[in-house]
């Protein structure tokens, strides 16, 4: 039970570390710099760990202050649909959760733009005891 409880503290800590990162500041009446990852990306996952799960992320990069702001959609392996919201960072740092049916899951990780153009890195998925998940390789196209 400790463990379970200092895991527990450590994801909630970290979680919250997440959402006030690049939070707060003055207020200015310029608009904030554009997210170099705006847009429409599509593409697939697939977990590093056990290569017969993959599945696709369909998501909206919006400009916000400090970065980007995430909405969207994932499917897994069984074509099932959830939903993503979540937070990009101006240097890559991502944080989203989806949303499926039956469950929910966090996502950390970091994502940049390659050489072709397409926005790659990798995440760690969390489940609701905040044990991993998955380990995902994201590979997305701006549409």
């Amino acid at each position: 039970m400790f463990r379970i409880r200092s895991l527990s503290a450590l994801f909630t800590l970290l979680l919250v570390a997440c959402v006030f990162v690049g939070c707060g500041g003055e207020k200015s009446s310029s608009p904030p710099t554009p997210s170099p990852y705006a847009g429409h990306w599509k593409g697939a996952w697939v977990d590093t760990v056990n290569n017969e799960q993959t599945g696709t992320l369909d998501i909206t990069v919006t400009t916000i202050s400090g970065g980007g702001s995430i909405a969207g959609s994932v499917i897994n392996p069984d074509n099932e649909s959830g939903t993503v919201v979540g937070r990009i960072g101006n240097n890559g740092n991502i944080a989203c959760t989806y949303y499926y049916r039956w469950d929910t899951y966090i996502a950390i990780g970091a994502l940049s733009i390659n050489a072709s153009g397409h926005l790659v890195g990798n995440v760690t998925e969390y489940d609701i005891y905040h044990f991993v998940a998955r380990q995902d390789s994201i590979d997305l196209i701006k549409q």
